[in-house]
């Protein structure tokens, strides 16, 4: 989640909460992509953009992350935390 937010925030130049929805807070389909592609970098992963598209917030967006067996995780453990 935390990954998420840092790039949402760069993109749109201000801090965004896990209950946000892209769109309703200033995002448009260009900054979407543009979103999208810095997840893309940032998690070392390709993603379905169509998860992006779908999800209602921030949270959301994670959990489907999650879901969709990325092999990345979206929160990676604290220092010293088993796993």
């Amino acid at each position: 989640m935390a990954e998420i937010l840092a790039v949402c925030a760069q993109v749109l130049g201000r801090h965004t909460a896990a209950e946000e929805n892209f769109f309703e807070i200033g995002g448009d389909s260009m900054t979407a992509i543009d979103l999208f592609l810095r997840l893309e970098a940032r998690l070392g992963v390709d993603l379905d953009v169509t998860v992006f598209f779908e999800a209602r917030d921030f949270r959301e967006l994670a959990a489907r992350l999650a879901a969709s067996g990325t092999g990345h995780p979206v929160d990676p453990p604290a220092s010293g935390t088993p796993g």
